[in-house]
C-alpha cells in the first residue's frame, strides 16, 4: 500500500507566472494495513465501544478491531467502519449515551471529561486517551484498553519505521520550509490555521518544517486575517481533501482566501492536499503522513534543481 500515485505538477519555476505545483497524497493508505479491519461482525462479537474522538477511532480500526465499535463521531470517513451500528454527535449527553448501553466510552478531548464523569455512577467504564498525547502513547493505551498490547506494539514499530523513512527525504543545507495549514471547520464565515498545539503543528515539525502559523503566534486553529496569512508567509499551503471544495479549489484557493496570493505560496500556487485526519489526528496514520509529507516537499525542491 505504500506506493500510491502522487498526482500533479512537481515542477517549480522561479518566475512570478510560475506553473501550479499541486501534490495530491489523499489517496495515500489511510492507515498501517497491519490487521485487516472487520467490515461485518462475526455474530459471537458484540460491538460495546464507544469512541467520542476521531484519532481514536482510527487507532482502533488500525488495531483490527472495527468490529468492536459500537459508535463514533459521524465526522470520520475511514475504510472498515461502514457498518458501525451507531454515529454520535460530539456534544453527546449522558442520557444518550447511556440508551447505547456501552461497556466502554472513551474521550480523547477535554469537552468529554463531563460525559465520562456522568457515566460513572452508571457503572460504564470510562477512560480518557487525551488527544495531545504523542501518536505512539495513544496507540499503547487503546490497545491496553482493548486487551491486545502486542498488537499496539507492531503498529508502534510501523509509525516508528515511517518516521525514519521520512528522515532520509530531508535536503542537506535547506532552509526549512514555511507551512500552513488552512482550514474552515467550526469557523463560519472565517478562514483558520492551525497552530500550536495541533496535529498538523505535530506533523510540520517531524518533517523538519516550520509551522508558518505558530511562528506568528496562534494556538490551534483560530480565524487568520489576510495581514495574518502575509505576514506568516508560508512557502505550501497544506490542505484537507475533505475541505478543499469549501476553500475554493485546487485552481481557485489563491483568489479565495484573502491574502493567500501575496505569499510565497500563492505565487508559485504550492498546494499539498492531504487525507483529513492526517493533519488533523495525531495517530495510526501519523507515520504514513510524515513519511508522504517529507516526500512531497522533498519532490517540490529538488525536481529540475530550483528551490522553493
Amino acid at each position: 500500500m505504500r506506493n500510491f500515485l502522487i498526482s500533479g505538477c512537481l515542477a517549480l519555476f522561479l518566475c512570478q507566472n510560475a506553473i501550479a505545483t499541486v501534490v495530491d497524497l489523499s489517496g495515500a493508505p489511510a492507515y498501517p494495513a497491519i490487521y485487516r479491519p472487520v467490515e461485518s461482525p462475526p455474530a459471537t462479537t458484540t460491538p460495546d465501544l464507544v469512541l467520542l474522538g476521531i484519532d481514536l477511532v482510527e487507532i482502533t480500526v488500525a488495531l483490527g478491531m472495527a468490529d468492536h465499535i459500537l459508535a463514533r463521531p459521524a465526522r470520520v470517513d475511514l475504510p472498515g467502519i461502514a457498518n458501525t451500528p451507531h454515529k454520535i454527535r460530539d456534544w453527546a449527553g449522558v442520557e444518550g449515551v447511556l440508551a447505547l448501553r456501552p461497556g466502554k466510552v472513551v474521550g480523547s478531548s477535554v469537552v468529554n471529561i463531563k460525559l465520562l464523569n456522568g457515566l460513572q455512577p452508571f457503572g460504564i467504564t470510562t477512560k480518557m486517551v487525551d488527544r495531545t498525547l504523542p501518536a505512539r502513547e495513544k496507540i499503547r493505551r487503546m490497545a491496553a484498553l482493548l486487551g491486545h498490547p502486542e498488537r499496539g506494539e507492531a503498529l508502534v514499530a510501523s509509525l516508528d519505521q515511517d518516521y525514519r523513512e521520512a528522515q532520509t527525504f530531508r535536503l542537506p543545507g535547506q532552509r526549512p520550509l514555511r507551512l500552513m495549514h488552512l482550514s474552515r471547520i467550526g469557523a463560519g464565515n472565517h478562514f483558520t490555521a492551525g497552530g500550536r498545539g495541533t496535529a498538523v503543528d505535530n506533523l510540520i515539525r517531524r518533517v523538519g518544517a516550520i509551522n508558518a502559523t505558530a511562528e506568528i503566534g496562534n494556538d490551534r486553529y483560530t480565524p487568520i486575517t489576510p495581514e495574518g496569512i502575509i505576514a506568516a508567509a508560508p512557502d505550501v499551503i497544506i490542505v484537507s481533501v475533505d475541505e478543499l471544495p469549501a476553500l475554493g479549489g485546487a485552481d481557485t484557493i489563491w483568489a479565495t482566501v484573502p491574502g493567500l496570493n501575496m505569499t510565497p505560496a500563492g505565487r508559485q500556487h504550492n498546494l499539498i492536499i492531504m487525507r483529513d485526519l492526517q493533519v488533523r489526528a495525531d495517530a495510526a496514520s501519523s507515520g504514513i503522513a510524515t513519511r508522504t509529507l517529507a516526500k512531497a516537499l522533498k519532490d517540490m525542491v529538488s525536481d529540475d534543481h530550483h528551490s522553493l
